[in-house]
């Protein structure tokens, strides 16, 4: 009996390496660059449609989440409710919509200025709370709060 579990055990274990193995990982600068040039023209990755741009992700969240939920988004206060949906959906929005990697709606979002994965779901959020609440959506300035708060928790970092 211990024999057996002992080669369960290795089985598993070989097979685990095999299935990392087979990932498909970047490992240098230019296969990343070469990668993301690819993806930055796709509509849809791993399945997941890709907005093109703000408008379109501003309606894709709409259609993907339900009425109730999108009222109690807009009736919160902006940076607040921004900042408690950004391990909800801002994380899905990073992971699905390719961020780290690049998509077609990050390269949208990097011409903008707008240079890490957190910055982008975040300004996606709060233009999407301005739009809700028929506010004025001053872009440049949501994107100089953005680089200014990701300056200011970098430095603080580095003071440690």
């Amino acid at each position: 009996m211990v024999r057996s579990t002992k080669y369960i055990i290795l089985a598993l274990i070989v097979s685990c390496c095999s299935y990392l193995n087979g990932q498909n990982l970047v490992s240098t600068q230019a296969e990343y660059d070469s990668l993301y040039a690819i993806n930055i023209k796709l509509t849809k990755i791993n399945d997941v449609y890709i907005p093109k741009d703000l408008e379109d992700a501003h309606r894709r969240i709409l259609k993907l989440t339900p009425a109730s939920s999108i009222k109690k988004f807009k009736m919160g206060e902006e940076l607040s409710v921004c900042e408690k949906l950004h391990f909800g959906i801002g994380r899905w929005m990073i992971y699905n919509w390719n961020f780290y990697d690049g998509s077609r709606l990050s390269h949208f979002l990097k011409q903008k200025g707008l240079l890490h994965p957190d910055d982008m779901a975040q300004f996606i959020l709060r233009t999407l709370h301005k739009h809700l609440n028929k506010k004025e959506i001053d872009e440049k300035e949501i994107v100089e709060y953005l680089a200014d708060k990701r300056k200011k928790a970098m430095e603080k970092k580095r003071n440690r």
